[in-house]
């Protein structure tokens, strides 16, 4: 089987495609890594909710019940997240 001069020319327009391809797909995840990695405490002491809520997620769920800290805080991120005022939550 010989190749023609334009099979082999599209064989590596392709593999250069494909390279290309490969090498931005890999820049894009070392710059997903790096805004992870860059001070992600930082958002957290942003906001102090945040920071509660994220100790409470270690809890187990037995220790969830008797917590009332955790449980303020999940009502006052359920508040922020659906947009209630604090009149409107004991509608239910």
């Amino acid at each position: 089987m010989k190749l023609s001069a334009e099979t082999t020319l599209k064989s590596i327009a392709t593999a250069l495609g494909a390279i290309a391809a490969l090498t931005a797909a890999m820049e894009l995840q070392r710059a997903l890594e790096e805004e992870r990695a860059a001070d992600p405490a930082a958002v957290v002491s942003e906001d102090p909710l945040r920071a509660t809520l994220q100790r409470c997620r270690a809890l187990s769920p037995e220790a969830l019940e008797t917590y009332t800290t955790c449980q303020a805080a999940w009502e006052e991120n359920r508040r922020r997240f659906f947009g209630t005022s604090i009149n409107n939550s004991d509608t239910e």
